[in-house]
Protein backbone atom coordinates (compact mmCIF):
# COMPACT_ATOMS: atom_id res chain seq x y z
CA UNK A 1 0.00 0.00 0.00
CA UNK A 2 2.79 2.86 1.13
CA UNK A 3 4.31 1.49 -2.11
CA UNK A 4 1.46 2.45 -4.16
CA UNK A 5 0.81 5.29 -2.46
CA UNK A 6 4.73 6.47 -3.21
CA UNK A 7 4.47 5.32 -7.27
CA UNK A 8 1.48 7.71 -7.31
CA UNK A 9 2.98 10.57 -6.07
CA UNK A 10 5.96 10.49 -7.81
CA UNK A 11 3.58 9.99 -10.89
CA UNK A 12 1.38 12.98 -9.97
CA UNK A 13 3.82 15.47 -9.94
CA UNK A 14 5.90 14.13 -12.85
CA UNK A 15 2.27 14.62 -14.96
CA UNK A 16 1.44 17.66 -13.82
CA UNK A 17 5.28 18.87 -14.61
CA UNK A 18 5.44 17.74 -18.04
CA UNK A 19 1.59 19.57 -18.58
CA UNK A 20 2.74 22.16 -17.65
CA UNK A 21 5.80 22.10 -20.14
CA UNK A 22 3.36 21.45 -22.96
CA UNK A 23 1.08 23.66 -22.12
CA UNK A 24 3.46 26.33 -22.11
CA UNK A 25 4.86 25.67 -25.21
CA UNK A 26 1.60 25.51 -26.96
CA UNK A 27 1.12 28.93 -25.08
CA UNK A 28 4.27 30.25 -26.91
CA UNK A 29 3.44 28.89 -30.11
CA UNK A 30 -0.33 30.30 -30.13
CA UNK A 31 -0.47 34.04 -28.58
CA UNK A 32 2.35 35.18 -30.17
CA UNK A 33 0.13 37.10 -32.49
CA UNK A 34 -2.15 37.71 -29.67
CA UNK A 35 0.78 39.10 -27.78
CA UNK A 36 1.51 41.83 -31.03
CA UNK A 37 -1.75 42.90 -30.70
CA UNK A 38 -1.11 43.87 -26.76
CA UNK A 39 2.28 45.62 -28.04
CA UNK A 40 2.14 47.41 -31.33
CA UNK A 41 -1.68 47.90 -31.62
CA UNK A 42 -3.07 48.47 -27.83
CA UNK A 43 -5.38 45.89 -27.40
CA UNK A 44 -6.21 45.80 -23.81
CA UNK A 45 -4.06 43.59 -22.08
CA UNK A 46 -7.02 41.63 -20.04
CA UNK A 47 -7.88 40.65 -23.26
CA UNK A 48 -5.13 39.38 -24.30
CA UNK A 49 -4.67 37.29 -20.68
CA UNK A 50 -8.27 36.27 -20.95
CA UNK A 51 -7.95 34.60 -24.42
CA UNK A 52 -5.15 33.11 -23.44
CA UNK A 53 -6.66 31.23 -19.98
CA UNK A 54 -9.49 30.25 -22.05
CA UNK A 55 -7.80 28.54 -24.99
CA UNK A 56 -6.14 26.47 -22.16
CA UNK A 57 -9.26 23.57 -21.75
CA UNK A 58 -8.53 22.50 -25.64
CA UNK A 59 -5.12 22.47 -25.27
CA UNK A 60 -5.45 19.91 -22.19
CA UNK A 61 -7.21 17.10 -24.37
CA UNK A 62 -3.94 16.90 -26.27
CA UNK A 63 -1.38 18.04 -22.84
CA UNK A 64 -3.03 15.46 -20.38
CA UNK A 65 -2.71 12.19 -22.10
CA UNK A 66 0.58 12.51 -23.75
CA UNK A 67 1.89 14.22 -20.14
CA UNK A 68 0.51 10.57 -18.07
CA UNK A 69 2.51 8.84 -20.62
CA UNK A 70 5.89 10.05 -20.04
CA UNK A 71 5.55 10.47 -16.63
CA UNK A 72 4.34 6.36 -16.52
CA UNK A 73 7.46 5.72 -18.77
CA UNK A 74 10.10 7.91 -16.96
CA UNK A 75 8.75 7.27 -13.25
CA UNK A 76 9.37 3.45 -13.83
CA UNK A 77 12.43 3.62 -15.80
CA UNK A 78 13.98 5.20 -12.68
CA UNK A 79 12.53 3.26 -10.35
CA UNK A 80 13.37 0.35 -12.06
CA UNK A 81 17.10 1.70 -12.55
CA UNK A 82 17.03 2.53 -8.60
CA UNK A 83 15.84 -1.60 -8.67
CA UNK A 84 13.13 -0.60 -6.52
CA UNK A 85 11.07 -2.44 -9.00
CA UNK A 86 12.89 -5.55 -9.32
CA UNK A 87 12.84 -5.70 -5.41
CA UNK A 88 9.10 -5.62 -5.39
CA UNK A 89 8.82 -8.07 -7.91
CA UNK A 90 11.13 -10.34 -6.29
CA UNK A 91 8.69 -10.16 -2.79
CA UNK A 92 5.98 -11.47 -4.44
CA UNK A 93 4.27 -8.36 -5.69
CA UNK A 94 2.22 -9.36 -9.03
CA UNK A 95 2.16 -7.33 -12.18
CA UNK A 96 -1.80 -6.02 -11.38
CA UNK A 97 -0.51 -5.48 -8.19
CA UNK A 98 2.46 -3.47 -9.33
CA UNK A 99 0.25 -1.00 -11.70
CA UNK A 100 -2.59 -0.14 -9.13
CA UNK A 101 -1.06 3.15 -8.94
CA UNK A 102 -0.83 4.12 -12.62
CA UNK A 103 -4.04 2.76 -13.57
CA UNK A 104 -5.18 5.78 -10.72
CA UNK A 105 -3.23 7.95 -12.28
CA UNK A 106 -4.96 6.94 -15.55
CA UNK A 107 -8.61 6.94 -14.25
CA UNK A 108 -7.60 10.56 -12.63
CA UNK A 109 -6.73 11.98 -15.57
CA UNK A 110 -9.38 10.55 -17.61
CA UNK A 111 -12.18 11.79 -14.93
CA UNK A 112 -10.72 15.49 -14.99
CA UNK A 113 -10.74 15.40 -19.41
CA UNK A 114 -14.31 14.07 -19.14
CA UNK A 115 -15.06 17.32 -16.76
CA UNK A 116 -12.98 19.05 -19.39
CA UNK A 117 -14.58 18.00 -22.40
CA UNK A 118 -18.22 17.94 -20.91
CA UNK A 119 -18.34 21.40 -18.99
CA UNK A 120 -14.88 23.35 -19.35
CA UNK A 121 -13.88 23.26 -22.79
CA UNK A 122 -17.16 24.09 -24.39
CA UNK A 123 -17.65 27.34 -21.60
CA UNK A 124 -14.33 28.59 -21.36
CA UNK A 125 -13.82 27.61 -25.47
CA UNK A 126 -17.21 30.05 -25.67
CA UNK A 127 -15.71 33.01 -23.77
CA UNK A 128 -12.63 32.81 -26.56
CA UNK A 129 -14.97 33.22 -29.42
CA UNK A 130 -16.73 36.04 -27.77
CA UNK A 131 -13.49 38.27 -27.11
CA UNK A 132 -12.11 37.02 -30.66
CA UNK A 133 -15.38 38.70 -31.85
CA UNK A 134 -15.15 41.57 -30.16
CA UNK A 135 -11.42 42.52 -31.16
CA UNK A 136 -12.20 41.35 -34.99
CA UNK A 137 -15.49 42.83 -35.51
CA UNK A 138 -15.82 45.57 -32.58
CA UNK A 139 -12.89 47.34 -32.38
CA UNK A 140 -11.17 47.59 -36.36
CA UNK A 141 -8.62 50.32 -34.96
CA UNK A 142 -6.04 47.26 -33.72
CA UNK A 143 -6.07 45.46 -37.04
CA UNK A 144 -4.22 48.14 -38.51
CA UNK A 145 -1.33 48.35 -39.52
CA UNK A 146 1.07 51.26 -40.82
CA UNK A 147 1.55 51.66 -44.62
CA UNK A 148 -0.53 49.49 -45.08
CA UNK A 149 -4.91 49.17 -46.55
CA UNK A 150 -6.44 47.70 -44.47
CA UNK A 151 -10.57 47.42 -44.57
CA UNK A 152 -11.69 48.15 -40.96
CA UNK A 153 -15.36 47.48 -41.40
CA UNK A 154 -17.25 46.34 -44.91
CA UNK A 155 -16.96 49.28 -46.90
CA UNK A 156 -14.61 51.72 -44.99
CA UNK A 157 -10.98 51.12 -46.00
CA UNK A 158 -8.39 52.98 -44.27
CA UNK A 159 -4.49 53.93 -44.49
CA UNK A 160 -2.18 55.51 -42.04
CA UNK A 161 1.30 56.36 -42.96
CA UNK A 162 2.29 56.00 -39.06
CA UNK A 163 1.12 55.14 -35.37
CA UNK A 164 2.07 57.00 -32.03
CA UNK A 165 1.25 56.85 -28.59
CA UNK A 166 -2.30 56.88 -27.34
CA UNK A 167 -4.46 55.79 -30.71
CA UNK A 168 -2.69 58.81 -32.61
CA UNK A 169 -2.12 58.38 -36.06
CA UNK A 170 -0.78 60.47 -39.11
CA UNK A 171 -1.14 60.93 -42.92
CA UNK A 172 -4.63 59.20 -42.78
CA UNK A 173 -6.57 58.53 -46.19
CA UNK A 174 -10.01 56.94 -46.01
CA UNK A 175 -12.05 55.35 -48.68
CA UNK A 176 -15.57 55.38 -47.51
CA UNK A 177 -18.17 53.47 -49.49
CA UNK A 178 -20.76 52.76 -46.87
CA UNK A 179 -23.25 55.07 -48.57
CA UNK A 180 -25.45 54.12 -51.70
CA UNK A 181 -24.39 55.74 -55.07
CA UNK A 182 -21.76 57.47 -53.25
CA UNK A 183 -18.02 57.32 -52.31
CA UNK A 184 -16.69 59.67 -49.34
CA UNK A 185 -13.06 60.34 -49.57
CA UNK A 186 -11.12 62.09 -46.23
CA UNK A 187 -7.43 62.72 -45.86
CA UNK A 188 -6.23 64.37 -42.91
CA UNK A 189 -2.76 65.13 -41.32
CA UNK A 190 -3.61 63.07 -38.15
CA UNK A 191 -6.24 61.50 -36.00
CA UNK A 192 -7.67 60.12 -33.29
CA UNK A 193 -9.01 56.94 -32.42
CA UNK A 194 -11.27 57.14 -29.35
CA UNK A 195 -15.08 55.55 -28.25
CA UNK A 196 -15.93 52.70 -25.78
CA UNK A 197 -17.79 49.85 -25.80
CA UNK A 198 -16.32 48.39 -28.91
CA UNK A 199 -17.92 51.17 -30.83
CA UNK A 200 -14.56 53.47 -32.24
CA UNK A 201 -14.84 56.90 -33.35
CA UNK A 202 -11.67 58.45 -35.41
CA UNK A 203 -11.41 62.15 -35.00
CA UNK A 204 -9.43 63.70 -37.78
CA UNK A 205 -7.51 66.64 -37.78
CA UNK A 206 -6.48 69.33 -40.87
CA UNK A 207 -8.09 67.36 -43.88
CA UNK A 208 -10.33 67.36 -46.76
CA UNK A 209 -13.41 65.48 -47.26
CA UNK A 210 -14.47 64.99 -51.10
CA UNK A 211 -17.99 63.49 -52.75
CA UNK A 212 -17.75 61.29 -55.79
CA UNK A 213 -21.01 60.23 -57.40
CA UNK A 214 -21.68 56.64 -58.49
CA UNK A 215 -21.30 57.84 -61.99
CA UNK A 216 -17.43 59.58 -60.91
CA UNK A 217 -18.29 62.84 -61.02
CA UNK A 218 -16.97 64.98 -57.94
CA UNK A 219 -19.55 66.47 -55.80
CA UNK A 220 -18.51 68.75 -52.32
CA UNK A 221 -15.32 69.26 -51.59
CA UNK A 222 -14.97 70.75 -47.49
CA UNK A 223 -12.21 71.87 -45.86
CA UNK A 224 -11.95 71.21 -41.99
CA UNK A 225 -9.60 71.33 -38.77
CA UNK A 226 -11.57 68.64 -36.95
CA UNK A 227 -13.86 65.64 -38.57
CA UNK A 228 -15.77 63.00 -36.67
CA UNK A 229 -16.11 59.27 -38.35
CA UNK A 230 -17.90 56.54 -36.95
CA UNK A 231 -15.77 53.42 -37.41
CA UNK A 232 -18.89 50.56 -37.49
CA UNK A 233 -20.90 48.94 -40.51
CA UNK A 234 -23.60 50.49 -41.73
CA UNK A 235 -25.22 46.99 -42.14
CA UNK A 236 -27.49 45.39 -38.77
CA UNK A 237 -25.44 42.70 -37.41
CA UNK A 238 -26.83 40.53 -34.14
CA UNK A 239 -25.65 42.34 -30.81
CA UNK A 240 -24.44 38.64 -29.98
CA UNK A 241 -22.30 36.24 -31.85
CA UNK A 242 -23.82 32.89 -32.79
CA UNK A 243 -22.22 30.27 -31.40
CA UNK A 244 -20.80 28.05 -34.31
CA UNK A 245 -18.05 26.72 -33.51
CA UNK A 246 -17.71 22.79 -32.54
CA UNK A 247 -15.54 23.77 -29.74
CA UNK A 248 -18.10 25.48 -27.78
CA UNK A 249 -21.07 23.20 -28.51
CA UNK A 250 -22.20 20.86 -25.88
CA UNK A 251 -22.68 17.33 -26.73
CA UNK A 252 -25.76 16.44 -26.75
CA UNK A 253 -25.93 19.19 -29.76
CA UNK A 254 -22.81 17.94 -32.14
CA UNK A 255 -24.82 14.19 -31.84
CA UNK A 256 -27.90 15.80 -32.84
CA UNK A 257 -27.46 16.94 -36.59
CA UNK A 258 -30.88 18.88 -36.62
CA UNK A 259 -28.78 21.29 -34.34
CA UNK A 260 -26.20 21.97 -36.77
CA UNK A 261 -25.80 25.89 -37.80
CA UNK A 262 -24.95 24.61 -40.93
CA UNK A 263 -26.04 21.00 -42.87
CA UNK A 264 -23.24 20.77 -44.69
CA UNK A 265 -21.00 20.22 -41.22
CA UNK A 266 -23.02 17.95 -39.48
CA UNK A 267 -21.25 14.83 -40.15
CA UNK A 268 -18.21 16.84 -38.55
CA UNK A 269 -20.01 17.75 -35.64
CA UNK A 270 -21.49 14.40 -35.05
CA UNK A 271 -17.77 12.92 -35.17
CA UNK A 272 -16.35 15.62 -32.98
CA UNK A 273 -19.14 14.70 -30.24
CA UNK A 274 -17.84 10.83 -30.32
CA UNK A 275 -14.73 12.34 -29.86
CA UNK A 276 -14.90 14.32 -27.18
CA UNK A 277 -16.94 11.18 -25.25
CA UNK A 278 -13.89 9.13 -26.19
CA UNK A 279 -11.13 10.84 -26.42
CA UNK A 280 -10.75 11.52 -22.24
CA UNK A 281 -10.43 7.42 -21.97
CA UNK A 282 -6.86 7.89 -24.38
CA UNK A 283 -5.32 9.21 -21.04
CA UNK A 284 -5.89 5.37 -19.29
CA UNK A 285 -5.33 3.46 -22.35
CA UNK A 286 -2.25 4.85 -23.18
CA UNK A 287 -1.16 3.98 -19.58
CA UNK A 288 -2.26 1.08 -19.58
CA UNK A 289 -0.34 0.08 -22.74
CA UNK A 290 2.94 1.45 -20.72
CA UNK A 291 2.13 -0.91 -18.00
CA UNK A 292 1.44 -3.67 -19.38
CA UNK A 293 4.50 -3.48 -21.68
CA UNK A 294 6.74 -2.15 -19.20
CA UNK A 295 5.53 -5.17 -16.13
CA UNK A 296 5.29 -7.72 -19.59
CA UNK A 297 7.78 -10.47 -18.11
CA UNK A 298 11.18 -10.39 -16.50
CA UNK A 299 11.85 -6.53 -15.05
CA UNK A 300 15.16 -5.63 -16.67
CA UNK A 301 17.25 -3.03 -17.31
CA UNK A 302 18.89 -4.27 -20.41
CA UNK A 303 15.27 -4.87 -22.05
CA UNK A 304 14.21 -1.57 -20.74
CA UNK A 305 15.50 0.60 -24.09
CA UNK A 306 13.47 -1.73 -26.31
CA UNK A 307 10.35 -1.71 -24.25
CA UNK A 308 10.66 2.10 -24.70
CA UNK A 309 10.62 1.94 -28.32
CA UNK A 310 7.35 -0.51 -28.33
CA UNK A 311 5.53 1.78 -26.12
CA UNK A 312 6.10 5.04 -28.31
CA UNK A 313 5.39 3.30 -31.32
CA UNK A 314 2.23 1.98 -29.21
CA UNK A 315 1.77 5.15 -28.07
CA UNK A 316 1.84 6.86 -31.35
CA UNK A 317 0.04 4.09 -33.48
CA UNK A 318 -2.84 4.67 -31.04
CA UNK A 319 -3.18 8.51 -31.88
CA UNK A 320 -3.50 7.81 -35.54
CA UNK A 321 -5.89 5.47 -35.37
CA UNK A 322 -8.16 7.76 -32.92
CA UNK A 323 -7.40 10.46 -35.44
CA UNK A 324 -8.30 8.03 -38.21
CA UNK A 325 -11.82 7.11 -36.61
CA UNK A 326 -12.03 10.19 -36.44
CA UNK A 327 -11.78 11.03 -39.75
CA UNK A 328 -13.51 8.47 -41.21
CA UNK A 329 -16.83 8.78 -39.26
CA UNK A 330 -16.97 12.53 -40.69
CA UNK A 331 -17.54 11.03 -44.68
CA UNK A 332 -19.14 7.69 -42.89
CA UNK A 333 -21.23 8.38 -39.62
CA UNK A 334 -22.02 4.68 -38.95
CA UNK A 335 -18.92 4.08 -38.50
CA UNK A 336 -18.53 6.13 -35.02
CA UNK A 337 -18.15 3.48 -33.48
CA UNK A 338 -14.54 3.02 -34.13
CA UNK A 339 -13.53 5.83 -32.36
CA UNK A 340 -14.95 4.04 -28.99
CA UNK A 341 -13.30 0.65 -30.05
CA UNK A 342 -9.97 2.29 -30.48
CA UNK A 343 -9.66 3.98 -27.30
CA UNK A 344 -11.45 0.88 -25.28
CA UNK A 345 -10.09 -2.04 -26.84
CA UNK A 346 -6.73 -1.53 -25.35
CA UNK A 347 -7.86 -0.83 -21.58
CA UNK A 348 -9.49 -4.45 -22.41
CA UNK A 349 -6.29 -5.80 -24.00
CA UNK A 350 -3.78 -4.57 -21.44
CA UNK A 351 -6.25 -5.44 -18.20
CA UNK A 352 -5.87 -8.94 -19.62
CA UNK A 353 -2.53 -9.02 -19.92
CA UNK A 354 -2.02 -7.40 -16.69
CA UNK A 355 -4.10 -10.46 -14.67
CA UNK A 356 -3.12 -13.10 -16.16
CA UNK A 357 0.81 -12.46 -16.61
CA UNK A 358 1.90 -16.10 -17.04
CA UNK A 359 -0.06 -16.02 -20.49
CA UNK A 360 2.18 -13.23 -21.71
CA UNK A 361 6.01 -14.22 -20.18
CA UNK A 362 8.27 -13.80 -23.38
CA UNK A 363 10.79 -11.29 -22.43
CA UNK A 364 10.26 -8.71 -25.17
Amino acid sequence: MQFNIYIFNQLFRATCVISMVLIGIMWLFQTIKLLELVVNKGAPIFDFLLMSITVIPLWLTIALPIAGFVAVNWVFHRILADRELTVMQAVGLSPAQLAKAPIALGMLLTSVLYFNSVYLLPTSFGIYKDLQFNLRNGIPVILLQDGVFTEVVPGLTMFIGSREENDVVSDVFIQDTRTIDKTIILTAENGKFVGKDYHPTLILGNGQRLEVNSDGESGALLLFETHSLSLVTNEKKPSERIANDMNEDSISNLLDAKKSPYADYAFQRIAEGHYRIASPVLALALIMMVIAITLHGQLRRDLWLRRSLINISCCLGLIVALILARSWTITMPHLWILIHIVTTLPILICGIALARPLKFARNV
